[in-house]
C-alpha cells in the first residue's frame, strides 16, 4: 500500500484538532500509560499491542484483568509476538495500542499504519497511540531512531485521515515530585510566555 498524505486534508484536520482541543495546557495529564489504558479494560476485552517490544504492557494489563486477551504485533522476530507483520494481523480487537512506535515512521508510513489497523477494531473499538510531547524536545530527541517529531494536532489529524474520531488526548509526565512543581508551577509560564 503507498498511499501518499493529501497535504490539504492534512491541514484541514489539523485546523480540526486544533479547534477542539486549543491549547497543549488543558490536556490533563498522566502519569503512566496505564493510566490511560486502564479506563478500557473490560473482562474478556481483546487487546493488540502494536510495537509491542518485550510485551511488558501485557503482563501489566493480565495482572490488572486477568481476562483480558492480550495479542502483540512488532517487528522484532528475536522476541516472541502474535504477529510480526501488519499485514498479518489477523481478527478484531476491542482495543489496539501502541506507545512510543510512531514517531519510528514517516508521516505516510504513520498513515498507512493507522489506516490498516483500522480493519481490526470491532465497532465499539478504540485505537490509542502515544508519542514523545514536542514540547520537551529532549524526550523525542534523545533517540537516533525517531523519524517523525509529532505534536498532539499532527497526530491526532493523522487519525482522522486513516479514518477515526479524535475523542482524547492525554500527557504523560513522570518526574519527580520536585521536577513536576517545578514544571507545573514555575515553568509552565515560560512556556506559555513563548507559545510552545
Amino acid at each position: 500500500m503507498s498511499l501518499s498524505i493529501d497535504w490539504a486534508k492534512l491541514y484541514f484536520a489539523r485546523n480540526v484538532v486544533k479547534s477542539r482541543f486549543p491549547s497543549i495546557w488543558k490536556i490533563p495529564l498522566v502519569k503512566k500509560e496505564m493510566a490511560v489504558i486502564g479506563r478500557f479494560l473490560k473482562p474478556n476485552l481483546k487487546v493488540l499491542e502494536i510495537g509491542a517490544g518485550d510485551r511488558r504492557m501485557g503482563d501489566v494489563i493480565k495482572k490488572m484483568n486477568p481476562t483480558v486477551i492480550y495479542y502483540s504485533f512488532d517487528i522484532d522476530d528475536s522476541l516472541y509476538h502474535d504477529f510480526y507483520e501488519i499485514d498479518s494481523i489477523e481478527g478484531r480487537f476491542d482495543l489496539i495500542f501502541g506507545f512510543e512506535l510512531i514517531e519510528h515512521l514517516t508521516p505516510n508510513d504513520g498513515l498507512i499504519m493507522i489506516s490498516k489497523l483500522k480493519k481490526h477494531i470491532s465497532n465499539d473499538g478504540r485505537l490509542i497511540l502515544g508519542t514523545p510531547n514536542l514540547y520537551h524536545p529532549h524526550r523525542y530527541f534523545g533517540d537516533i531512531t525517531h523519524v517523525t517529531p509529532y505534536k498532539y494536532e499532527e497526530l491526532g489529524s493523522l487519525v482522522i485521515l486513516g479514518g477515526y474520531d479524535v475523542v482524547g488526548f492525554y500527557r504523560k509526565f513522570n518526574d519527580s515530585f520536585l521536577m513536576r512543581i517545578l514544571c507545573l508551577y514555575l515553568l509552565i509560564w515560560l512556556h506559555k510566555f513563548f507559545k510552545y
